[in-house]
C-alpha cells in the first residue's frame, strides 16, 4: 500500500518558508543577525591566511583562476592556488547568510508584499523613512548584500595590480565597511525587537540622558578615530613583510614611524573610551553603553598584547592572524558602541526608535 508523502511534502516547504520568511519575530532573525557579522569578520581572517601564507597570486587574474582560461585552480598552481581559490569561494558563502539575513526580515519589514515582484524594484531602490518604519534595518541588509559584489570587484582589481598596497587597502577598509553596516543592522534588530535590549538602553525615555550632547560628540570623535586606526593599520600592514606575494610591491615608509602612529590613534581612542566610562558613571547612562564600553575595553586589551608581541617578534605569522582577528572583533565593538551613543544621545533617533519598537509577540523556538 504506498503512501501519499505529497502533504507532508507541502508541510515541510512551508514550515521552511515560515523559518526562513517569518511574519513575526522569531530567535532566527537574532541568529541571522549575527550570523551577518561574524561572517565579515571572517573574511577578515580568510584574508589574511590568503596573504600570511603568499597566497595572493595563487589565481593570477581574476575572475578567472589563470589566464589560461580556468575558473578554478589546477594541480600546477599547488597550495597557494587552493588557498587563494578556497578564500574566493568565502564569497558565495557570505552572499548565503546576507541573502538569509534579508529574508529573515523582509515579511516584517513588507507585511503587503505579495511577492518577489513587489521586492525586487526596492533591491535597486531601498526605503524611505517616511515610506516605511523598518526602511533603515531594510536598506542596512540592502547595503550588506550590495557590498558583497562591490568587495569581489575591488579584491579582483588587487589581483589586476599583483596586489598593490593601496589597493589592499581598499580591499580591507572596505570589509571593515561592511562589518560597522552589519554592526549597526544587529544593534537595530536587537533594539526594535528584544524588549530587554531597548530597556537596557532606556531609548523608550522621554527625558535624555544628562550630558547627552558630549555622548554624541565623543561618539563622532570616536568614530573619526577607529577611521583612522583602520587605515593606519592597513598602512603598517602595508609596509611590513607580509605582501600576500614575494613580488608584491610594500610601501616605502618607515615601519617604526607609521607604526607609532598608528599606535598613538590606539592610545587617542582608549582616552576617548575611557573618557566616555567616565560620563557614564557620573550621569548614570543607559547599562547597555556601559557594556559596549567594557568590550571595546577588553578588544582593546587583547589588540594591545598582540600587536605589542608581534612588533617585538619579528611579526611570526600567527601572531598576525591574530592581530587582524581582533581587527574585525574591534570594528564590530567600537562601531557598535559609537552607534548607541548617536542613538541613546538624539531626541529625533529615540522618537524614531519609539515608533519602530515591535510590538507583536515573539514566537519560541
Amino acid at each position: 500500500m504506498s503512501v501519499n508523502t505529497a502533504p507532508q511534502k507541502r508541510d515541510r516547504l512551508v514550515s521552511l518558508r515560515e523559518k526562513l520568511l517569518p511574519t513575526e519575530y522569531t530567535p532566527w532573525i537574532k541568529t541571522m543577525a549575527y550570523a551577518v557579522v561574524l561572517a565579515n569578520i571572517f573574511l577578515i581572517v580568510s584574508g589574511g591566511i590568503v596573504r600570511l601564507t603568499g597566497s595572493g597570486l595563487g589565481c593570477d587574474t581574476w575572475p578567472r583562476c589563470t589566464t589560461e582560461g580556468s575558473w578554478t585552480t589546477t594541480p600546477e598552481m599547488g597550495i597557494h592556488g587552493i588557498v587563494e581559490f578556497g578564500n574566493r569561494m568565502l564569497t558565495f558563502v557570505l552572499m548565503a547568510v546576507t541573502v538569509l539575513a534579508f529574508l529573515s526580515i523582509v515579511r516584517i519589514v513588507l507585511p503587503h508584499a505579495r511577492g518577489f515582484k513587489d521586492v525586487f524594484p526596492l533591491l535597486f531602490t531601498g526605503l524611505r523613512s517616511a515610506q516605511n518604519r523598518y526602511s533603515d534595518i531594510f536598506n542596512l541588509s540592502l547595503l550588506l548584500l550590495w557590498g558583497i559584489p562591490l568587495q569581489a570587484i575591488v579584491g579582483g582589481i588587487s589581483v589586476w595590480l599583483k596586489l598593490n598596497p593601496w589597493m589592499i587597502t581598499a580591499h580591507f577598509y572596505l570589509t571593515g565597511i561592511m562589518i560597522g553596516i552589519a554592526a549597526i543592522y544587529l544593534n537595530r534588530v536587537l533594539r526594535y525587537f528584544e524588549k530587554t535590549s531597548s530597556a537596557s538602553e532606556r531609548v523608550l525615555e522621554e527625558t535624555l540622558p544628562a550630558q547627552s550632547k558630549e555622548m554624541r560628540i565623543l561618539g563622532w570623535i570616536g568614530l573619526a578615530l577607529v577611521a583612522y586606526l583602520v587605515f593606519m593599520g592597513t598602512v603598517v600592514t602595508g609596509t611590513g613583510p607580509h605582501a600576500g606575494d614575494p613580488q608584491a610591491h610594500r610601501h616605502a615608509f618607515n615601519p617604526v614611524i607609521v607604526t607609532r602612529m598608528h599606535s598613538l590613534g590606539v592610545w587617542a581612542y582608549c582616552a576617548t573610551v575611557i573618557f566616555v566610562l567616565l560620563l557614564q558613571r557620573k550621569n548614570n547612562w543607559p547599562v547597555s553603553l556601559k557594556k559596549g564600553i567594557t568590550l571595546v575595553l577588553l578588544v582593546l586589551v587583547y589588540q594591545a598584547v598582540v600587536g605589542y608581541t608581534q612588533y617585538s617578534n619579528g611579526l611570526p605569522i600567527w601572531l598576525v592572524e591574530l592581530h587582524l582577528l581582533g581587527s574585525g572583533l574591534f570594528i564590530w565593538a567600537a562601531v557598535s558602541l559609537i552607534e548607541k551613543q548617536l542613538v541613546i544621545g538624539s531626541a529625533s533617533e529615540r522618537q524614531k526608535t519609539a515608533r519602530r519598537i515591535y510590538q507583536a509577540p515573539v514566537i519560541s523556538r
